[in-house]
């Protein structure tokens, strides 16, 4: 094991961490992560459940709660570069705590808006605000983990972002009728500073800065220089497709356009409708528990995650194809084993760090992330737009809803395709950690 200049201030100041992180530190510093990931979806999904509290007290349109949902991803999305330089500069846990207290100070604004604008304004402060949750702690099991743990890691992170989302659903439907959607979001202003606390007390700190790493924090800015490593990489341009469009297309469907289906092309009653979602989501949950488990027991057998994740993408294209057009009574089976194959997406982002040196695993992990909201509402604009095609060249709604999916999946089987071939005619060249961060006694943290 290395060692590196991290201790808990305030327990051990001068015991020296062993790295790779094992046994209950380990588990501790990950729980930090994951309850303000946890948190962080919880934000995302909240709005579905208040929605008719929101129209009610405030008369808001269905076009203003449209707005307001999108303001979340326009503060996170807005954050990710700077995002990545501050990861890089300053260490997960200085850069997630200042970030996430942006969320307390937009969830307080939100529960006492009184009109539209300051409602949005509180959206996107909170959409900044947990923009560092994931991020960061790519950030931090980049440095503080064996290479060999990073897919485990990441899909025990999505249990926990799964969890969230779910818990601010039908929980916060029962609470609702007693503290109004004013006392849920005090309540989530309060959960959001406990959780800063955690990632105060929970983190590594590195004790002193060297003259090297002061250097080197100078260098990390916004500019092409800095990204250049990044950008010029062949390894980063041939996952990219699964990031853009198998993932970000994935988000679009999963957050707006399966329901729709379900009602407009099998035409499920609304409620039905909901308990396929819900039971989509509570699949996908499982999947992600699941590769968590399966991910280290298929290393002691040879199989490591990058042939593991290349297998479920492409079968998850064959479950599209039948979710989409085998339209039988059971097509949520279909549907069902989609959400098992595409929660090996998340895979791509704790693969696509390794390439890279430690001291780079900000800026690749947000600059790729802010691929996957620009696929996201590629995909999602892009359905909407050939709907509206289809539906002015005089086609039922189900075949428009046909034509845009298979668009949809055929882009996604090129970008597949892309991803198995590039390295024959895009060759990679390995980076290495030449700074040699580890021997700084750097490591990301702060």
């Amino acid at each position: 094991m290395s060692k590196a200049h991290y201790s808990h201030w305030y327990r051990q100041p001068d015991q020296l961490l062993a790295l790779p992180l094992q046994s209950t530190f380990a588990l501790r510093v990950f729980l930090c992560f994951a309850f303000a990931y946890f948190m962080s979806y919880a934000f995302r999904t909240i709005n579905v459940v208040i929605a008719p509290n929101l129209v009610d007290d405030l008369g808001l349109s269905n076009a203003d709660l449209g707005l307001l949902s999108s303001a979340y991803f326009i503060g996170f999305g807005a954050t990710q570069i700077p995002l990545g330089l501050a990861l890089d500069r300053f260490g997960p846990r200085i850069t997630e705590i200042w970030v996430m207290t942006l969320a307390v100070v937009g969830a307080l604004i939100f529960a006492i808006a009184e009109d539209f604008t300051t409602l949005v304004m509180a959206r996107v402060l909170i959409g900044m605000g947990v923009s560092a949750c994931l991020m960061a702690s790519f950030s931090g099991f980049r440095a503080w983990y064996a290479p060999a743990q990073q897919g485990q890691l990441a899909s025990a992170m999505l249990v926990f972002g799964t969890s969230g989302a779910l818990a601010s659903t039908w929980p916060v439907h029962l609470v609702t009728p007693y503290i109004g959607w004013r006392g849920v979001f005090l309540v989530m202003a309060g959960l959001t500073f406990l959780a800063i606390l955690t990632l105060y007390f929970g983190l590594p700190v590195r004790k002193s800065a060297s003259v090297e790493r002061q250097a080197y924090r100078s260098s990390t800015n916004l500019s092409w220089q800095s990204y250049k490593p990044i950008l010029t990489n062949a390894f980063f341009w041939r996952i990219l497709p699964l990031g853009t469009f198998c993932y970000g297309g994935f988000i679009a469907i999963q957050t707006l356009w399966f329901g729709p289906w379900l009602i407009e092309v099998m035409d499920y009653p609304p409620t039905t409708a909901a308990q396929i979602v819900f039971g989509f989501n509570v699949v996908l949950l499982l999947a992600y528990l699941f590769n968590a488990w399966v991910l280290p027991k298929l290393a002691r057998v040879g199989i490591d995650t990058m042939r593991y994740m290349t297998w479920m993408v492409g079968v998850s294209m064959i479950m599209q194809a039948c979710s989409y057009f085998w339209q039988t009574s059971f097509v949520w089976i279909w549907w069902y084993l989609f959400a098992i194959t595409c929660a090996s997406f998340v895979l791509a982002q704790s693969i696509i760090v390794l390439y890279f040196p430690k001291h780079y695993s900000g800026r690749v992990s947000t600059t790729y992330n802010l691929t996957l909201f620009i696929g996201a509402f590629i995909v999602q604009w892009g359905i909407g737009h050939m709907l509206d095609f289809g539906i002015a060249q005089g086609w039922n709604k189900a075949g428009a809803y046909d034509l845009a999916l298979a668009v949809f999946l055929v882009i996604q089987i090129l970008g597949f395709i892309w991803f198995l071939i590039a390295p024959r005619y895009f060759p990679m060249t390995v980076l290495y950690d030449d700074e040699k961060p580890d021997e700084l006694n750097l490591n990301t943290a702060n």
